[in-house]
């Protein structure tokens, strides 16, 4: 099976989180701590069929909490747990889906990490992606995708890996 396309959403969820941290990481002090809930909320962006690799557009609703916490030596911590529904209609896309289904996703991640993804120095990110689904014709697939990165204090990965199965 292809990397799972899905992982794309949580990267851009960790991008949203992060983007709070740019003025406390230039400005030291004080210590932020946000938890956001969010309701409905609607993403659409090119990625991969989880089970096929296929290109789709995908279009993703979901809700859960994030949390982000930034600190005065430029650490960040973040998690967040988010549950929703996807629609994915192969490239070009023709506004009919091509399959439909839910998902829940897990992320984190501690250190000194950049808002585009990567890291200045030692640090780590994770995330868990699980859910099911059904394809126009009918069948059905699940999907499961984990990754770990570890960042040495360059910010060099040092550990690496992305799993991903589909059935």
């Amino acid at each position: 099976m292809k990397r799972s396309g899905f992982s794309g959403a949580a990267l851009a969820i960790v991008g949203v989180l992060a983007l709070g941290a740019s003025s406390v990481l230039a400005g030291g002090p004080p210590v932020v701590n946000q938890t956001d809930h969010v309701m409905n909320a609607t993403d659409t962006f090119i990625d991969v069929h989880p089970c096929t690799g296929a290109p789709v557009e995908l279009t993703i609703i979901y809700a859960g909490v994030m949390h982000f916490s930034a600190f005065a030596d430029g650490t960040v911590h973040f998690t967040g747990t988010l549950r929703g529904t996807f629609s994915a209609d192969l490239l070009p896309p023709d506004d009919l889906p091509d399959a439909t289904g839910t998902f829940t996703t897990w992320f984190g991640g501690n250190g000194l990490l950049l808002e585009a993804g990567g890291a200045v120095g030692k640090g780590e990110v994770a995330s868990t992606l699980n859910g099911k689904g059904t394809n126009a014709d009918g069948s059905t697939f699940r999907f499961h995708a984990n990754g770990h990165t570890v960042f040495d204090s360059a910010g060099v990965p040092k550990l690496e890996f992305f799993k991903a199965h589909c059935r």
